[in-house]
């Protein structure tokens, strides 16, 4: 789900190019409106796990004569391509719950996916998905689902926030905020966006997810 850099001018203040490093995670309409995302500023530390909403799986190993990723790729607008193994975590791995989350390991990146969009995949091996990358309250610490997956998250200084208009293919007229922006301010025409740049690289041996997974 790559898309294409558009250039040209925007409306008010010029975005500046994505800092290096930076990963962009999308910020959803529904949640900024509900206040579900807080209010953070640019220059803030936030500790999440940025989840990936899986639109497309691959079986094959390439897709239209497209090599995959060998870890993972996310563009300006969080869109993301990975590649990687599942594992699945139980919510109450001792109790009578059967609910699960499953997690791309993607080179040692981890990633819940939410699967609303397509199911995941059936049997062993490598696994190559695109979508989006966004930010989920549902994974925040202290919640259920966020303790589960504490091995997915990072802390993160928020190095950027953009505005862009929907369109049909790719978004344009970005316009950089101070901050996220207040329920009042949200309209479900835009697209937002945020830049995370992690504190530290990510090196969590691949055997500790494996491990808590078959706890």
């Amino acid at each position: 789900m790559g898309t294409r850099r558009r250039t040209g001018p925007t409306a008010g203040r010029a975005v500046r190019p994505r800092m290096p490093g930076a990963t962009a995670v999308q910020l959803l309409p529904h949640l900024l409106a509900g206040g579900e995302l807080g209010r953070p500023r640019v220059g803030d530390r936030l500790d999440v796990a940025p989840a990936i909403y899986a639109g497309v799986i691959h079986a094959d190993v390439s897709h239209h004569g497209t090599r995959p990723p060998d870890q993972w790729w996310v563009d300006e607008f969080g869109c993301v391509a990975a590649r990687g193994a599942l594992a699945t975590i139980a919510l109450d791995p001792h109790g009578d719950c059967s609910c699960r989350i499953e997690v791309l390991d993607a080179g040692g990146w981890l990633a819940p996916v939410n699967w609303a969009a397509t199911q995941p995949p059936e049997g062993d091996g490598p696994t190559h998905l695109e979508g989006s990358l966004y930010l989920d309250p549902v994974l925040d610490p202290g919640t259920e689902h966020g303790e589960a997956v504490a091995l997915c998250r990072r802390r993160f200084r928020l190095a950027a926030v953009r505005r862009y208009r929907r369109t049909a293919g790719v978004p344009v007229g970005g316009v950089p905020l101070d901050r996220f922006p207040a329920a009042a301010e949200v309209s479900e025409d835009a697209v937002y966006v945020a830049d995370l740049v992690a504190d530290r690289p990510f090196t969590l041996p691949t055997s500790v997810l494996r491990d808590g997974a078959d706890a």
